[in-house]
C-alpha cells in the first residue's frame, strides 16, 4: 500500500473500528516485510525496518556484558489515537502537519519531554528499570510499562515514531548516534522516498515553541529539513550542527496565529552511528 493510498484511506475513516482494523492490515503487511535481526545500541548506526516481533530491538547499551532486554511495540493505542486525529484533519496531506500530532502522541502515551524539571528523576527510574530486566535475565519490554511510567526517552520515543512513519507509508530511519556529544536516537525522513533529497530530522524528544510575555504557550514538532550538505555529513559520520531556525520561519508561514510570538528551540548537533559504525553509515548512505 503506497503512502497515497493510506492518506486516503485515513482521510475516510468514520468508526474506530475501520482504524483498528486499518493499523491490523498494515502491522501484517510490514511484519511480512521484516526478517529476524538486532537492532540498537551497539548494533545499528540506521535502520530502515518497521520494529515488528522479529526485530530485536536494543533501547540501551549492554552492560557488565548482558546485553538489553528487546523493547516490544505491542501496543496499538498510539497508532489509534493518533490516526483517529490525522483522519479528521485534511492538513495531514503535508508532512510537516504531522510532525506536532506525533510529537504530542508520543509525549502523551509514553514520555518525559527532555526538558522536564524532574528529567533526572526519570532517567534514574528509567535506567533501573532496563537494570533489573537485564539483572533478572527478562528479554523483553513492553512499551506499556513506559506508558504506565512515563519513563520514556529518545530511544523509545524514536522507536515508536519509527513505527508510526512506517505505518503511514512514510520512509523513515530510526537513527542512532549522539545529541550534543551524548548519545542519541531520533529519526530521519524521505517525503519523496529513499534515496530522494531532501531528507528531514524528526526528533520527537524535543519541540519548538512559541511564547510571549501574556503566557501563550504553542509547542510545535521538532523538524528540520536538510540541505544537501547537512545531510552528506552526517552520512560521513560527521557532527553536524542544525540550526532550527529555518524551521521555525516555516512553521510562522503556515501557523498565521504564531504571528508576533517568540520561538524558542535549542540548536544542537547530531551524529549517527560511533566510531565502529561509521562503514554502516556510510554504506547506508543512498544518494
Amino acid at each position: 500500500m503506497t503512502k497515497q493510498e493510506i492518506k486516503e484511506k485515513i482521510l475516510k475513516f468514520k468508526t474506530d473500528e475501520e482504524i483498528i482494523n486499518f493499523i491490523k492490515q498494515r502491522i501484517l503487511e510490514l511484519e511480512k516485510e521484516t526478517k529476524e535481526k538486532t537492532i540498537g545500541q551497539g548494533y545499528t548506526a540506521i535502520s530502515n525496518d518497521y520494529i515488528s516481533s522479529k526485530i530485536h530491538y536494543k533501547p540501551v547499551a549492554s552492560l557488565n556484558g548482558k546485553d538489553s532486554p528487546n523493547l516490544l511495540y505491542d501496543d496499538m493505542t498510539p497508532y489509534v489515537e493518533l490516526i483517529k486525529e490525522l483522519s479528521n484533519d485534511k492538513s495531514y496531506l503535508n508532512e510537516l502537519y504531522l510532525f506536532t500530532p506525533l510529537m504530542f502522541e508520543i509525549f502523551n502515551y509514553m514520555s518525559c519531554k527532555e526538558s522536564k524539571d524532574n528529567i533526572g528523576d526519570t532517567l534514574i527510574e528509567r535506567s533501573l528499570l532496563y537494570f533489573k530486566a537485564m539483572s533478572n535475565g527478562i528479554e523483553n519490554i513492553s512499551i506499556r510499562e513506559f506508558h504506565k511510567n512515563k519513563y520514556a526517552f529518545c530511544s523509545e520515543n524514536s522507536g515508536l515514531a519509527q513505527n508510526i512513519f512506517k505505518i503511514l507509508g512514510i520512509d523513515s530511519q530510526l537513527i542512532i548516534g549522539a545529541r550534543n556529544d551524548e548519545p542519541h536516537a531520533y529519526n530521519l525522513i524521505f517525503p519523496r522516498g529513499y534515496g530522494n533529497l531532501p531528507a528531514v530530522l524528526f526528533d520527537s524528544s524535543y519541540t519548538i515553541d512559541f511564547i510571549n510575555d501574556e503566557s501563550k504557550h504553542f509547542s510545535f514538532g521538532y523538524f528540520k529539513v536538510l540541505n544537501d550538505q547537512e545531510y552528506n555529513n552526517l552520512m560521513s559520520g560527521n557532527v553536524t550542527p542544525i540550526d532550527i531556525s529555518s524551521s521555525a520561519q516555516t512553521l510562522l508561514k503556515y501557523y498565521p496565529q504564531l504571528s508576533g510570538l517568540c520561538p524558542m528551540y535549542e540548536n544542537a548537533k547530531y551524529s549517527i552511528g560511533s566510531s565502529e559504525l561509521t562503514k554502516e553509515v556510510q554504506s547506508n548512505a543512498k544518494v
